[in-house]
């Protein structure tokens, strides 16, 4: 399974990560110049800035994104959904901006001037995604 998380954000990709370091205290992260890595239990995190992938959700949302988390879920580990939602919402606390969570390609959160949507009917499975772990007001809705 995989997923993207595309942020807006003023920051340059060294804040960016910066506070992805501060958020994950122990975890390693691998620099490679225009991007960097991180991993954890349940997923590894991929970040650049920019890319044909943010134009197309830029276009397709009518937001403003400037950095692409890709996100690479390691389904083994039972707890990646409530992990990466935690995370997110951290992320999402700490920076101002338009965000979007796709998985598998399928939009499940839009923070647009503010506010949270969430949807995660398209998922398959039986277990609402733990979108309380955002800890984040929020309302379900559709996105398209």
């Amino acid at each position: 399974m995989f997923g993207s998380f595309y942020l807006g954000s003023c920051l340059e990709l060294s804040g960016v990560k910066e506070l992805v370091e501060r958020l994950f205290e122990n975890a390693q992260v691998i620099d490679s110049g225009n991007s960097f890595t991180i991993s954890t239990d349940g997923f590894t995190l991929s970040v650049k800035e920019g890319g044909p992938r943010v134009l197309f959700a830029n276009e397709d949302y009518g937001a403003n994104l400037k950095f692409d988390f890709y996100i690479d879920i390691i389904v083994s580990h039972t707890n990646w959904a409530h992990e990466l939602i935690v995370f997110l919402g951290r992320l999402m606390k700490s920076v101002s901006g338009d965000c979007l969570l796709e998985l598998n390609d399928k939009p499940i959160l839009l923070r647009k001037d503010n506010h949270v949507i969430v949807d995660d009917n398209k998922l398959s499975g039986e277990n609402q995604f733990p979108f309380y772990g955002l800890d984040l007001d929020f309302e379900k809705g559709n996105l398209e």
